[in-house]
């Protein structure tokens, strides 16, 4: 069995072993490389004219005898010289190209043949470069694929590493250049987004042409938007951020096709069920991310207990439905939102003096009317802590907007809200779209987010982190990543305590610091210290503080300049201990604030936070 490896320097071996000198001498290899991709084999008089085109007719047959001699004395019977037909027999020869699907990315992103070449032989030269446009449409058509599913899991930072292969092989690819773009502004990282545009148009302006229209789309979206926290101006691996784990990346795919049917106008509604700590906010903000991308206007908010309605609505206006498009509501509907924002009565004048529409009815009808501009997204998370007129409302406007660009998105916990499991239960009767549940981590989850971060670990060592994450963390997917990537980053692991976590019935929102594992808490305490020193800053202010933070608050509490302050909630975002909505920053998990403020700021701190930030 002969195995031909042809994108880059080619490679061959024989039964696993190297093949002998004689088979690659350059025109043996060649022999060897043009029958193999020739499965009907070729005439002798043909591959004379293509391989010895400079001898004359006898010496050219006597070589090619003497290449057929050589490649005959490593696979004997396998190959066919019947008449003057010439082949290998199917299954002689494994080359790399018949499985392009399976090839590692890096692989994919190598040139036919590189560095290959047989001067004297021009016909050969020619089926070498005919052959090379042929295999790079192909090996492009599957890189393109495996970013975007890539992407479609939520691997920004691989799916970005996949699309510059293909922009290696050919630079002035649109559809690598914007999923790379893509991939980038994603993960957080525009500057990178704006030089592959600008490496694109200078690779196309070399063709005298420019990006098409879909390209310049995107990157206008890129350079007018914040479509995900940006990644800290030195990010280093001991920033990376929290992946997503287990069944989160198939989830996210199947949110990710539902946000591309509602963008075509078929609005959709998502309910995703889980408990804290097992990636329902995550979710939903990466699909926000991807439907920003996509141009739509994105409002997200996270209602605290005991919030009214009213000022839900509000937070949802302001966090992103207060955009131009809003110039189409109704005048009635737009003197209805003045009363949650000021700032409507200044910018629509129309609006003043009008009666006005009931505050969920005006803000439906103005949804409506920038959805008739624009996709919109809405994102409620913690929607079990929400006003159950909220639900029912955002609820409604699904119903209401069925051939709109409409998506609404839900997180709650399971059997807290009776509003929102009473929406989960419309989901596929009247309302079309998908319930969703997060979960813990199993083994093979584990076993699998072990070997992304550790891929030097051999089983037994992939085995014992897996059992002792599992042991410490229950599974609950963020508290595993957090331990995972602070073992990567140097934390030694505490001996094993005895107490089980959680303890029975418990969640992690019924968890204090002094209840987490020792290595967990460890893991806290490593990811601070990781943090540049303004984002510490910042991060302490904000769990003294308490949720909704806003950022002139936290500027006074910090007394960091605009810029810095600016930067390191930007880190903060990234490497997921914040969130952000209208109303300010808040702790992705309750436990993550918790443990800042027990361990990381002293009571000295927090009292000069809270007086210069004018709280006592």
């Amino acid at each position: 069995m002969i195995s031909l490896r042809c994108l880059g320097p080619i490679e061959v071996s024989v039964d696993g072993s190297d093949a002998p000198p004689e088979l690659l001498w350059r025109k043996n290899l060649a022999l060897l490389v043009y029958l193999a991709r020739s499965p009907r084999g070729r005439s002798r008089e043909h591959l004379v004219g293509i391989l010895w085109p400079d001898k004359e007719d006898t010496k050219a047959r006597h070589s090619l005898n003497e290449a057929l001699r050589v490649l005959r004395r490593v696979v004997g019977d396998g190959l066919s010289t019947e008449g003057d037909n010439v082949r290998l027999e199917p299954g002689l020869v494994t080359v790399d190209l018949d499985r392009l699907q399976d090839l590692p990315s890096a692989t994919l992103g190598q040139r036919f043949l590189e560095g290959f070449s047989v001067a004297e032989a021009p016909e050969f030269e020619n089926w070498i470069t005919a052959e090379r446009t042929a295999i790079e449409a192909e090996q492009l058509r599957v890189l393109s694929a495996k970013a975007e599913r890539a992407l479609a899991e939520g691997a920004a930072s691989r799916a970005a590493e996949i699309a510059e292969g293909g922009l290696r092989l050919s630079p002035n690819d649109e559809t690598c250049a914007r999923l790379a773009m893509r991939a980038y502004a994603l993960g957080g990282r525009r500057s990178l987004a704006l030089e592959t545009f600008d490496r694109l148009t200078r690779a196309l302006q070399d063709l005298g042409v420019a990006p098409d229209a879909a390209t310049r789309s995107l990157v206008g979206r890129i350079r007018a938007e914040r479509i995900s926290p940006a990644a800290p101006a030195a990010a280093s691996p001991t920033q990376s951020r929290a992946p997503l784990a287990g069944q989160a990346r198939a989830q996210l795919a199947e949110l990710t096709r539902m946000w591309t049917t509602a963008l075509q106008g078929s609005a959709r509604a998502a309910v995703l069920f889980g408990d804290p700590g097992t990636g329902k906010t995550l979710l939903g903000e990466e699909l926000a991310a991807r439907a920003r991308l996509d141009g739509a206007v994105v409002a997200r908010v996270r209602p605290s207990d005991g919030e009214a309605a009213r000022e839900t609505w509000a937070a949802i206006l302001r966090g992103g439905l207060a955009a131009a498009e809003l110039s189409g509501a109704p005048p009635a509907a737009l003197a209805a939102l003045t009363g949650l924002d000021p700032d409507i009565a200044v910018r629509f004048p129309a609006a003043r003096g009008i009666q006005p529409l009931p505050v969920r009815e005006g803000l439906l009808a103005a949804i409506h009317a920038v959805a008739e501009a624009r996709p919109v997204m809405i994102f409620v998370d913690d929607a079990h802590r929400a006003a159950p007129e909220v639900v029912e409302g955002v609820a409604m406007l699904v119903e209401r907007s069925k051939d709109l660009p409409v998506c609404l998105v839900v997180a709650a916990a399971r059997s807290v809200s009776p509003a929102v499991d009473a929406l989960a239960e419309r989901i596929g009767r009247d309302l079309s779209g998908m319930v969703l549940a997060t979960a813990l981590l199993n083994e093979r989850d584990l076993d699998e987010l072990v070997g992304s971060v550790f891929p030097q670990f051999d089983e037994s060592q992939r085995l014992r982190l897996v059992r002792r994450v599992l042991s410490d963390t229950a599974g609950n997917p963020f508290l595993a990543v957090q331990l995972v990537h602070a073992v990567r980053d140097g934390l030694n692991l505490p001996v094993a305590g005895t107490a089980a976590w959680p303890a029975a019935l418990r969640t992690l929102d019924d968890t204090r610091p002094g209840d987490l594992p020792q290595s967990v808490s460890a893991a806290f305490r490593l990811r601070f210290r990781q943090l540049s020193e303004p984002a510490q800053l910042a991060l302490g202010a904000v769990a003294v503080l308490g949720d909704g933070a806003a950022p002139e608050v936290l500027g006074r509490a910090t007394e960091l300049e605009s810029t810095k302050l600016d930067q390191a909630l930007d880190e903060l975002e990234w490497t997921r201990w914040l969130i952000a909505d209208a109303r300010g920053y808040t702790f992705v998990a309750r436990i993550a604030g918790e443990v800042v403020l027990a361990d990381m700021v002293t009571g000295g701190q927090q009292r000069r936070i809270r007086e210069r930030a004018g709280k006592r």
